[in-house]
């Protein structure tokens, strides 16, 4: 199908690039004008880029048609690419390529990106005079803010209209300016030290503006064709396929995290259980890393760098310390903070499976609950392959794991998927057979419409009592599938929050130059569900501190949704759908009373209150950030001194240490659930 309509359109644009030559002279010329270099893109990109059409047309999961729907998705994803924030194109520049909505799914199956090409080099021009205006702004020491005026900035891209003309324009980066100066000014800096920093920045992102060549241009291109397909699927270029096989392989050492690009920012998508900024602790999913410091060094802005470049610069000698500065959970109203990691390379055994016992105190007697926390799902491919016998993997662990709980006579057992991104499939699905005795464990649907279905076909089982599932937004892929098998056979309580809902396959695959990551197949659940989008939803619910606006697949654009095919037949072990009304209704009674799940509440509560728009009037700004201080001082103050810990004066000396089961509320909330339903199994 997709030949056939390369050779439909051929002549149809080869006819509608000969007009926009003459149509994009002007944009050129006027780039021209500042000395710019202009980016072209050459024969083989447009090969890559034929390719990269026939995967979305016939190898995706969701084959999209190659059409004006199409054409006008790619349009805007490329905006968005090269304009993630809004602050460089004005409607007045993009005006002369709005007829790309319709016409661009001819130019592509023809391989012509001159129009793309030429509204990347006006992006260019904008952004050179962006950062030149801010510069000269800065250097000019009469220049000065009037921080009274009443005034405001958006803060989120998808909150900002396009700016109408270039005045427009000059208007925004004056405000984005004046806003960098309250920040520094409500930290206590003075406008000569504002000043001087932000000026180090604009010539350090000069100089890196300067730097940007043909590969980021196709990059651009190529990657708004994949991610309207959805937000897994991508464009690798030979340096990016380099630096994966890399980091698949562990030659180099880093931090422990996974990385991706969000608009002009670097987003931490999950820290890997066991590396060196999980022991840290303080980097989480979703914060934004907006400046990197080797040791003794000053900070280096890295907003609007290339993803492979922030990796680069993070990476570094075993043993030696980076400092990050993040913008905590993505919150860009939130005020940056420093963090300091330690190098090195994440070890297996760090990422093991381990396990703990906590006693509940009951009208029953002592309650013995073990707990095992199980950072992802792993699989000791290398020893396995060369034939030892004690190879390292997820289910053997457990299962070792869960006899030792069983011989310390525990009353019940909690498997922790907190913050579990996934991993090993065949992980999964062994190790949701050591719960039930033998069937069905997950369905993988591929694009041409066959279900794969795995089962479990050993009749033993390590283990047939109480069983929670604590799960949080974070718990994603193998994680939704062992925990939504555990929810479908009745098996074991889901607790917690709603994971994350990442529920395709991808795979990658050689292209002329370069590499596709493309989605393949969607997982479902033995009920017929889909994990996709909605993830798993608990069967008991605990307040979470995770933002689920920043975090989940149901935040990300053209994610696949969710859907359904037909049920397997599969046996129930208990009726809990019948007990778990009373078993929410219990825990949040308890919630009521318990100080770390009434701060979670009090912070989503106050969180959803905030607005999105920033005033410029410092007074304001200093009186609404003193306000925000205080309540979160206050709020922590009152958590601790519920939990019997002195009050403090600075929020930054609270630390959050959930490393002992016994002081891990999510822990001790579970518990609580699985001697409610010993309780009513009396």
């Amino acid at each position: 199908m997709q030949k056939n309509c390369v050779s439909k359109f051929w002549h149809f644009a080869r006819l509608s690039s000969m007009c926009l030559i003459i149509s994009i002279g002007s944009s050129q010329t006027i780039a021209n004008e500042l000395n710019l270099p202009l980016l072209t893109t050459n024969s083989d990109n447009s090969q890559v880029i034929k390719e990269i059409l026939e995967f979305v047309a016939v190898e995706h999961y969701q084959k999209r048609e190659i059409n004006n729907d199409f054409a006008s998705d790619v349009y805007q994803q490329y905006l968005d690419i090269i304009d993630p924030q809004r602050m460089f194109l004005s409607l007045q520049d993009i005006q002369d390529y709005d007829y790309l909505s319709t016409a661009l799914d001819e130019q592509l199956l023809a391989g012509d990106l001159e129009a793309l090409t030429a509204l990347f080099n006006v992006k260019q021009k904008r952004q050179w005079q962006a950062t030149n205006f801010k510069l000269q702004w800065l250097r000019n020491e009469q220049n000065s803010f009037d921080f009274e005026r009443q005034e405001s900035l958006a803060i989120y891209a998808d909150q900002l209209p396009r700016q109408t003309d270039y005045s427009q324009l000059e208007d925004l980066w004056r405000r984005q300016l004046k806003n960098q100066f309250i920040y520094g000014l409500i930290e206590d800096e003075t406008e000569a030290q504002i000043r001087s920093r932000i000026i180090k920045r604009y010539e350090v992102q000069l100089k890196r503006f300067l730097q940007v060549n043909e590969r980021d241009l196709f990059d651009a291109i190529a990657n708004s064709l994949t991610m309207v397909t959805d937000p897994h699927s991508s464009y690798l270029s030979p340096r990016q396929v380099e630096d994966f096989n890399i980091d698949m392989s562990l030659s180099l050492e880093g931090i422990g995290a996974v990385l991706q690009r969000d608009n002009d920012y670097t987003k931490v998508v999950r820290v890997v259980a066991g590396g060196p900024a999980d022991k840290a602790g303080e980097l989480k999913a979703a914060d934004y890393i907006v400046g990197v410091a080797q040791e003794n060094s000053e900070f280096v802005d890295v907003v609007g760098w290339r993803l492979d470049d922030v990796v680069n610069l993070i990476r570094g000698p075993k043993d030696s310390q980076v400092s990050l500065q993040i913008i905590p959970e993505g919150d860009l109203k939130k005020r940056p903070k420093t963090i300091q990691i330690i190098r090195n390379k994440v070890k297996l055994e760090d990422q093991a499976a381990t396990q703990d016992i906590v006693t509940l105190e009951t009208e029953m007697g002592p309650q013995k609950i073990g707990i095992i926390t199980l950072p992802n799902f792993y699989f000791d491919h290398a020893a396995y392959s060369n034939g030892e016998e004690d190879f390292r993997s997820t289910t053997r662990d457990v299962y070792n794991l869960v006899t030792e709980l069983k011989s310390a006579q525990v009353d019940g057992i909690i498997i922790d998927l907190r913050n579990n991104g996934g991993g090993s499939l065949v992980e999964a699905n062994q190790l949701t057979g050591l719960f039930i005795r033998q069937g069905p464990t997950v369905q993988v649907r591929y694009n041409n419409g066959y279900i794969q279905k795995y089962q479990d076909r050993n009749p033993f089982y390590v283990y047939d009592g109480p069983m929670a599932v604590l799960v949080n937004r974070v718990s994603a892929s193998a994680s939704e599938i062992f925990a939504g098998a555990m929810q479908d056979y009745q098996r074991a309580l889901i607790v917690g929050g709603q994971t994350y809902g990442k529920g395709t396959v991808q795979t990658l695959t050689d292209l002329s130059q370069g590499q596709i990551k493309y989605t393949q197949a969607k997982f479902y659940r033995i009920s017929g569900a889909s994990t996709q989008h909605q993830g798993v939803i608990p069967d008991v619910t605990l307040p979470m501190l995770i933002d689920h606006d920043h975090v989940g697949e149901s935040n990300l654009d053209y994610a696949l949704p969710w859907d359904q095919v037909a049920a397997l037949e599969y046996p129930r072990y208990f009726n809990l759908p019948q007990i778990v009304p009373y078993l929410q209704q219990q825990q949040a009674q308890r919630g009521d009373m318990d100080p770390d799940l009434l701060y979670a509440i009090k912070v989503k509560d106050y969180r959803d209150q905030e607005e999105d728009i920033l005033s410029l009037d410092l007074a304001q700004r200093k009186t609404e950030w003193a306000a925000k201080k205080q309540w979160y001082l206050q709020a922590i103050n009152n958590l601790r001194e519920q939990s019997g810990q002195d009050t403090i004066t600075d929020i930054d000396e609270h630390e959050f240490n959930y490393e002992n089961a016994e002081d891990d509320p999510y822990i001790q909330a579970t518990a609580e659930v699985l001697v409610d339903w010993l309780r009513l199994s009396q």
